[in-house]
């Protein structure tokens, strides 16, 4: 069985950003810095500690921005953002398909989309951001034709799908690179 994880909003881009880059080349625009984010718990529908939640979580990411685009680089992928017109409030969707079970002699197996959003307000609306505050959530669902019912109420798993796990952010800027 396959533990789910909370990563960074995980979700790989198709295509290629053809947008200036900067002396990364994940990362297009303006750099904004890298970011120490500290996270608590604000609501859980899926259980305590389900797929490895806990009350407090931190993890850095690195921000960079080009028009009114952001660019999340959690070290593996790079999602892209909106920034509104104000040029501070910002939103990030993505989604991920997990596979908790394969196929078996009758059973469809078990499969869980996981959608992502965070949502925030930069410090500045240019590039010297020093800090954001938000929110991440993550919400969780079987997808269509799976079965769950053997992973939902195991240790590590959701207590029910759908659910949703919601985090309060701040995020202060550690480094310019």
């Amino acid at each position: 069985m396959l533990r789910l994880a909370l990563p960074c909003l995980g979700l790989t881009l198709v295509g290629c950003l053809n947008f200036r880059k900067v002396d990364d080349a994940k990362a297009p625009g303006d750099m904004l810095g890298v970011y120490h984010v500290s996270g608590k718990l604000d609501d859980s529908s899926c259980g305590d500690g389900a797929l490895g939640s806990t009350e407090h979580w931190s993890f850095d990411v690195k921000l960079s921005r080009f028009e009114n685009d952001i660019y999340w680089l959690n070290g593996r992928e790079t999602i892209v953002g909106d920034i509104d017109d104000d040029g501070r409030t910002f939103s990030i969707l993505s989604e991920v398909e997990t596979k908790i079970s394969d196929p078996a002699r009758g059973m469809p197996g078990c499969r869980v989309m996981r959608h992502d959003d965070a949502e925030g307000k930069l410090s500045d609306s240019g590039a010297d951001v020093a800090s954001f505050d938000g929110t991440l959530s993550f919400r969780y669902e079987a997808i269509l034709g799976s079965d769950c019912a053997d992973w939902i109420g195991t240790a590590g798993a959701v207590e029910a799908l759908p659910c949703s796990l919601r985090y309060d952010i701040e995020g202060e800027r550690s480094s310019d690179k």
